[in-house]
């Protein structure tokens, strides 16, 4: 990774050459800055930051990004260019509202927050306590997990990533029957690792303490008392928003439209100026809406990362942390508060220094891309005079969809099977394995089909048995396609969906 960007480190990165010839970016007028606004702020040339962000959209052929600064708690800057839908040409402005992915924790970190304010719940909690019927298999992570090491990733939980995206449950507390076929990744506290794992159990024990649905909560617990009068908290209601992006994947140089992902807990949905807004929330002691003292521990580096010396070529990033939700850095002198997200058809990311009390957001409707990093990257090097790389300088990263295949494409897949020696009998039928669910390979329609609770998929053949996943119709999941493969034994099949591959065995 090359620390002069700040980079989400979450992101699978494939360098494109991106570009649509000929497109043109409209732009809604930037905001001016305020008058209170710090010196180093007001010097910024904020034409010539809008041109820059305008050619670095352009190079990423993104179908729209939007932007805000927030300075001592008035939005110094919000700019929307491009589309906000491909299709009906409906242009993005600063109300537009974009999936932000895991910037969500942020939430979710700000609702355990509140709830600790209101001693509903605890640090040193064990999460046995609110989940009912919690069966941990390792006995060191059943005797010593608590709630401050979910929220620092420090928690040793096992990962169950292809548990959780093939198999979805319609409710997470459901998800705690799987526990027990999966051991601990490490000893608990003893080791930092990112596991969306943590977030989820978390959105349980908040769910069980408030009896109430996390939107529910998020919505009197955060959203109201803060003024976020643009952000929504569930899929439905952005679904239904006539502000909503449509969320788009790069496919062979062309934007091709997602479906809106099923994510568990992740319902947020907002405008960079919200965004931007919740930011500034942390920068001042929770805002009346968060315990300070929770508020302050929050962006405390609470676990470190990365200590390794700084890079060479970029000496003034180092010491990469975590507190509760959030990523922290030392950035060329300045204590860096950030969280990057990614989702089917979105990316996001935020930053934020607090001791100047300064956030920058960019979103877009392009998923796999480091677009809203190098947008706050320039800006932030901007706005503190740091000195930012030419805009030509910054590279074009994003990571390509699976493209759809048509009906005729998945029926010759099937007669590719066939000329293989592979035989109807070989392959049909329910698959099962503890701790992640039932498969249903079946025909249909000359169409070989795997099925799972989340989605289905075209099985596509690669020699020996072995078979890649494709689709017809856009999956809700967040499954790269292109990585995951299926191979066929005597009664079972295997899928590569965790670190070794998983065995199904055919059911009778």
């Amino acid at each position: 990774m090359h620390r002069t960007l700040l980079t989400n480190l979450l992101i699978p990165i494939a360098i494109i050459a991106a570009g649509l010839a000929g497109s043109t970016l409209h732009a809604e007028e930037p905001g001016n800055a305020s008058t209170d606004s710090a010196t180093t702020a007001m010097a910024t040339d904020w034409r010539r930051a809008s041109a820059d962000i305008r050619q670095l959209a352009t190079r990423y052929a993104a179908p729209s990004v939007s932007v805000a600064i927030i300075k001592d708690g008035d939005i110094l800057f919000a700019q929307a260019l491009g589309l906000q839908d491909i299709a009906s040409g409906t242009l993005a402005t600063t109300a537009t509202q974009y999936g932000i992915g895991s910037i969500v924790k942020s939430f979710t970190s700000g609702l355990a927050g509140s709830m600790i304010g209101d001693d509903l719940l605890s640090l040193s909690d064990a999460p046995a306590t609110f989940l009912e019927g919690l069966d941990l298999r390792t006995p060191d992570l059943a005797q010593h997990l608590r709630v401050s090491h979910l929220l620092t990733q420090t928690s040793g939980l096992p990962f169950m990533d292809g548990s959780l995206a093939f198999f979805p449950e319609a409710n997470q507390i459901d998800l705690v029957d799987r526990l027990p076929y999966f051991e601990a990744s490490c000893r608990v506290g003893d080791c930092w690792s990112y596991n969306n794992l943590n977030f989820v159990m978390l959105d349980m024990i908040l769910e069980s303490i408030g009896e109430q649905s996390k939107s529910e909560l998020l919505d009197e617990r955060l959203l109201k008392p803060a003024g976020l009068d643009e952000t929504l908290s569930s899929t439905e209601a952005f679904k239904a928003s006539p502000s909503a992006a449509t969320g788009y994947g790069m496919a062979q140089g062309q934007p091709q439209a997602t479906s809106v992902e099923y994510l568990y807990g992740e319902h947020i949905y907002t405008t960079a100026s919200d965004l931007a807004r919740w930011l500034d929330l942390w920068m001042s002691d929770g805002g009346g809406v968060i315990p300070p003292d929770y508020a302050q521990a929050a962006i405390a580096t609470q676990t470190i990362t990365d200590g390794a010396a700084p890079d060479s070529d970029a000496p003034g990033i180092y010491l990469f942390g975590y507190g509760y939700g959030w990523q922290t850095l030392s950035f060329e002198g300045h204590y860096l508060v950030r969280h990057g997200g990614n989702e089917n058809g979105f990316t996001a990311h935020s930053a934020f220094i607090p001791a100047q009390r300064l956030g920058v957001v960019t979103l877009t409707n392009q998923q796999n891309s480091i677009l809203p990093n190098i947008v706050n990257d320039l800006l932030l090097r901007r706005i503190l005079d740091l000195g930012a790389p030419a805009i030509s300088d910054y590279p074009v990263n994003v990571n390509d969809v699976a493209t759809l295949i048509s009906e005729q494409e998945a029926q010759l897949a099937w007669v590719e099977t066939l000329k293989l020696g592979m035989t109807e009998e070989d392959l049909v039928g329910n698959y099962a394995a503890e701790g992640y669910g039932r498969i249903k390979v079946a025909l249909r329609n000359q169409t070989l089909m795997l099925s799972t609770p989340g989605a289905e998929f075209i099985l596509v053949p690669q020699g020996d048995k072995r078979f890649g996943l494709a689709a017809i119709d856009h999956v809700p999941l967040g499954i790269v396609m292109d990585f995951f493969q299926v191979e066929f034994g005597t009664d079972q099949l295997t899928m590569n969906i965790a670190s070794e591959p998983v065995v199904f065995t055919r059911l009778e």
